[in-house]
C-alpha cells in the first residue's frame, strides 16, 4: 500500500490534522498506527479525545493548600490509560491556597490565595496538568469582589486562552452588570459595563458554561424567569440572548459536542412510539445556525432507556456531567448519597454504569478533561 511508504514523521503530520474522533478509529488500522498515536512524544501534535473527569469536593467555596489538594480522576469509557498529568497539581508553589473554578479543553482555572493572607485578596492562575506549566494572571481590578469566573480555550482555533469574570449586582437580584475578559495574547484585562438586559443573572456558580466559536455561553434567567442562554465574545463587545426549547421539566444543560452547541433537558409529552402520552423523555437539541437561533431536535428517548430501568427523581437524584465532545454520549450521576456514575449512548439508546472510585468528599461538579500537550507560550514551568 502507498501509505506503507510514508515515514512516521509524515504520517504523524497527516494524523495531526484529523478530528479526534477519526483519530480514535485510526488506532484500529494496525499495531503500528496504535503505537504511533499512543506514543507520549507524538501526543503533543495529535488531537486528543475525552480522557475522563476530575472529581473532588467543591473547592471553589473552600480553598485548600496545594500540598493537600488531590484531584481524583475517573477515566472515560474507551480510554485505556490515564493521561500523563500530575493529579495533585504538585507543580504549583506549595505556599498558596487554591480553589478550582473551571476546566476547558485541558486547562484549569484556579483562584489563588497566599498562605499568609488567606481570606483577603485573590488572583487567578491558569495551569496545564499535562505539561505542568502555569501562569498567574494580573489583577482584574476587582480582587475584593467574588465574581463568577470561567475559562475559554479552543486549541483547534488558537493557542491563546481567555478568562471571563462576570460581576453580579446583589441589590438587583444578582443581575449581571459587568464583564471583564483577560486575553493571554495581550496579557491585559478589558472591562465592559453594558450588554444584557437588567434581569439577566447567573444564579448558580456550578452551572455549566460553554466556550465555542469565540463566545462564552451560559444558562441564565431573564426578568420573567423564563429560561434562556446568554453569550458574550472575547472582547466584551457582542452580547447575545438565545431562547431554549420550551417544556423543560428541570434546568437544562448546555455543552459543546462535535463543533455544535447542545442543549439537553427532560420533557413530558406525546410520542408516536409510546402508549403513555405522559412519559418523561430526554431531549437533546443542537444550535446549528446562530443567525436564526433555531434549535434542531437531535435525539428524543423515553427516560427509562436513559436510566437503565432505575427509578429516578430527576429533581433530586440526577445531575448532568457532560456531553461527549466527539461522540453522541451523555454522562450523568444518579443518587444523592450513593452516587452512580453513568453514560448514555444516544446511537445505541443504551446506558451503562461507569465504575469510579468513591471518595467521601466527592460531589458535583465533575470537570471533563481533554489533555492538551501543545506548548502554550503564556504558560511557564
Amino acid at each position: 500500500m502507498a501509505v506503507e511508504r510514508l515515514t512516521d514523521d509524515i504520517l504523524i503530520e497527516i494524523l495531526s490534522r484529523v478530528p479526534a474522533k477519526s483519530l480514535c478509529r485510526f488506532k484500529c488500522v494496525s499495531r503500528h498506527w496504535l503505537s504511533l498515536t499512543t506514543d507520549p512524544h507524538h501526543r503533543k501534535k495529535l488531537p486528543q479525545n475525552l480522557a475522563g473527569f476530575f472529581n473532588s469536593r467543591d473547592i471553589e467555596e473552600e480553598p485548600i493548600l496545594v500540598l493537600d489538594l488531590v484531584l481524583h480522576f475517573t477515566r472515560a469509557p474507551g480510554c485505556r490509560r490515564c493521561p500523563l498529568m500530575h493529579p495533585v497539581l504538585g507543580f504549583l508553589p506549595c505556599r498558596m491556597w487554591v480553589g478550582i473554578l473551571d476546566c476547558c479543553n485541558g486547562l484549569l482555572l484556579c483562584r489563588r490565595y497566599d498562605i499568609l493572607t488567606y481570606g483577603g485578596e485573590y488572583s487567578y492562575l491558569v495551569c496545564n496538568p499535562a505539561t505542568e506549566k502555569w501562569v498567574q494572571l494580573p489583577d482584574s481590578g476587582q480582587s475584593n469582589m467574588m465574581g463568577i469566573a470561567r475559562l475559554g480555550f479552543e486549541p483547534g482555533v488558537s493557542l491563546h486562552f481567555y478568562v471571563f469574570e462576570l460581576e453580579q449586582d446583589r441589590r438587583r437580584g444578582s443581575s449581571l452588570t459587568r464583564v471583564a475578559v483577560y486575553s493571554s495574547e495581550t496579557g491585559r484585562w478589558i472591562h465592559k459595563y453594558k450588554g444584557w438586559n437588567q434581569g439577566t443573572s447567573f444564579r448558580d456558580h456550578r452551572s455549566a458554561t460553554v466556550f465555542l466559536n469565540g463566545y462564552l455561553h451560559f444558562d441564565t434567567s431573564d426578568s420573567e424567569q423564563s429560561r434562556c442562554l446568554a453569550a458574550v465574545d472575547t472582547k466584551g463587545e457582542t452580547w447575545k440572548h438565545f431562547s431554549v426549547p420550551a417544556g423543560g421539566l428541570r434546568k437544562g444543560y448546555i455543552n459543546q459536542s462535535q463543533g455544535c452547541l447542545h442543549y439537553a433537558n427532560f420533557q413530558r409529552g406525546e410520542d408516536d412510539d409510546d402508549d403513555d402520552d405522559d412519559a418523561v423523555r430526554l431531549v437533546v437539541y443542537i444550535l446549528e445556525n446562530y443567525g436564526s437561533k433555531e434549535w434542531t431536535l437531535k435525539h428524543s428517548v423515553e427516560s427509562s432507556y436513559v436510566f437503565g430501568g432505575i427509578p429516578v427523581d430527576i429533581d433530586r437524584g440526577f445531575d448532568w456531567i457532560a456531553i461527549h465532545p466527539n461522540c453522541n454520549s451523555i454522562f450523568f450521576t444518579l443518587g444523592q448519597r450513593d452516587t452512580t456514575f453513568m453514560c448514555y449512548n444516544m446511537d445505541l439508546r443504551q446506558a451503562k454504569v461507569i465504575p469510579f472510585p468513591a471518595h467521601r468528599d466527592d460531589r458535583p461538579p465533575y470537570l471533563p478533561y481533554v489533555p492538551v500537550y501543545s506548548e502554550l507560550q503564556p504558560l511557564h514551568t
